[in-house]
């Protein structure tokens, strides 16, 4: 809706500050403070966390941004000019190469630090949809990921006055939400589906869900982050086949079936997930003890029921 949140003006010219880049930022804030808070409860010391944390988030933008490129239709151009990765006015970043990125460097993180990498992805797991959730919102106002160009129906209410630009209409049944664009990165000044914000409520759902199964219903370590990666890779596919936008990587065939590059990569995603299942379900959970702050003066545990010293 509206990609641009605020400009600067400055000597050397006038500077803007877009939406997108906001909402990244404040995802990767609110599930780092989520993701601290859950981590104590399965005896992980939060203060291991914190370079973790900044390692998820360069690796997840490296990961987002080679996948893109590797995959889009600028492969070749990007194969022969690697450099082209730095320049950030060609192409995006996508979904499912920042969530890997960020995997395999906090899982390796992880084990370098001695930290339960199961646990930790438990705990850690569904904050990742928290992260998408708020992530498809900035979406949403720059334009990008958005659906496929329709026709609103007579039935629907439109919910932004004509003279903004941008416009939104909601219906009592499905498609449920068509957006247009006014001054986007994607399609302008036509109809298209919201799928960014279809995204954001399924996101969220499987967020709720997978937070109370960590909280109410752990049968066996690796249970939530498998729930994640099924959940996800199950919706992910479906929001694929209504998106527009012509910057989604090559279609693979698979026999009569033509499948984008999130769409296959949604099936090792879910055979992960299920392997997950498969592998761990008889083990259980194992010992855990909630994390007890330390005394700031030995850097002991403090034992149930002790205190620090006031200072």
């Amino acid at each position: 809706m509206y990609k641009t949140f605020w400009h600067q003006h400055t000597q050397f010219g006038e500077i803007p500050y877009n939406t997108w880049g906001l909402t990244i930022s404040i995802a990767f804030i609110l599930a780092a403070l989520v993701a601290h808070r859950r981590s104590a409860r399965v005896g992980i010391d939060p203060d291991k966390l914190a370079g973790m944390y900044l390692l998820a988030v360069l690796a997840g933008l490296a990961g987002a941004r080679l996948l893109h490129l590797a995959m889009s239709d600028d492969k070749a151009e990007f194969f022969a000019n690697p450099m082209m990765f730095f320049n950030l006015t060609r192409g995006g970043f996508a979904f499912y190469g920042g969530f890997i990125g960020a995997g395999l460097g906090s899982v390796g993180y992880a084990r370098w630090r001695g930290i339960s990498w199961l646990k930790m992805a438990d705990a850690l797991g569904p904050t990742v949809m928290l992260g998408v959730a708020i992530g498809r919102v900035g979406c949403f106002m720059a334009g990008c990921c958005h659906g496929s160009v329709v026709t609103v129906p007579d039935d629907a209410t439109t919910l932004l006055p004509a003279s903004w630009g941008p416009q939104l209409w909601v219906m009592p049944h499905p498609p449920f939400l068509i957006e247009m664009m006014a001054d986007g990165v994607g399609k302008n000044h036509v109809p298209v589906l919201a799928t960014q914000v279809y995204e954001v409520f399924a996101a969220s759902t499987i967020f709720a869900i997978t937070s109370w199964a960590w909280a109410k219903w752990r049968r066996f370590d690796g249970q939530i982050i498998a729930m994640v990666l099924m959940l996800y890779a199950i919706w992910r596919p479906f929001n694929e086949s209504l998106r527009g936008d012509t910057v989604r990587g090559t279609a693979y065939a698979i026999g009569p079936i033509e499948l984008t590059t999130s769409q296959l990569i949604s099936v090792p995603v879910f055979l992960t997930g299920l392997a997950l299942v498969i592998f761990r379900f008889n083990k259980g959970v194992a010992a855990e003890k909630p994390f007890e702050h330390r005394d700031p003066e030995t850097g002991k545990d403090l034992d149930e029921g002790e205190s620090a010293p006031r200072i």
